[in-house]
């Protein structure tokens, strides 16, 4: 089934293949089909009767190869950040033979997936802070708030009392 707009939405219904074309006559010629089967259509390429080319054949415009032979292009020495591309492009080049990367891709959209749903979802997490002193800091303000020794229900929680001793200078 071929990709279409809604790739991530899977369709259960079969795509619809849509063919057309137009009407047409053939001709039958057996001498001209048979001139081709043989090759008569064929010219020598560069006089050379043993290379046959088309003649529609781009190769017809080249008459002269030597310049593009292999052994007369010169080499330059690359620099080293030539040298460093080069590496780099090999390192692509060659990615993914070392490392599988539809399994990266995979995990990398589920990790997407995982954040977006967090984030749809809210923030369901309370928050812990390591600082004792923040602790304490939020206990001592909910005892200012409670002037009564008991809360509204009747119990105040042991760590929210503070224990206050008189002096008695």
């Amino acid at each position: 089934m071929g990709h279409t707009r809604g790739e991530n939405q899977q369709s259960k219904e079969p795509e619809e293949l849509s063919v057309f074309g137009y009407a047409c006559k053939l001709f039958r010629d057996d001498r001209k089909a048979f001139s081709i089967d043989e090759g008569e259509h064929l010219i020598p390429w560069m006089g050379d009767s043993s290379l046959l080319i088309d003649r529609y054949d781009g190769r017809g415009h080249l008459f002269d190869l030597s310049k593009y032979d292999a052994s007369h292009v010169k080499r330059a020495e690359l620099s080293e950040e030539d040298k460093q591309m080069e590496a780099w492009c090999d390192e692509e080049r060659y990615l993914e033979l070392k490392n599988d990367l539809a399994e990266k891709k995979m995990y990398e959209e589920e990790e997407w997936k995982r954040y977006y749903q967090s984030l749809s979802e809210g923030f369901n997490a309370v928050g812990f802070s390591y600082d004792h002193q923040h602790h304490q800091d939020y206990m001592e303000t909910q005892v200012q708030e409670d002037d009564a020794p008991h809360s509204q229900h009747g119990y105040l929680h042991p760590s929210l009392v503070q224990t206050h001793t008189p002096s008695l200078t």
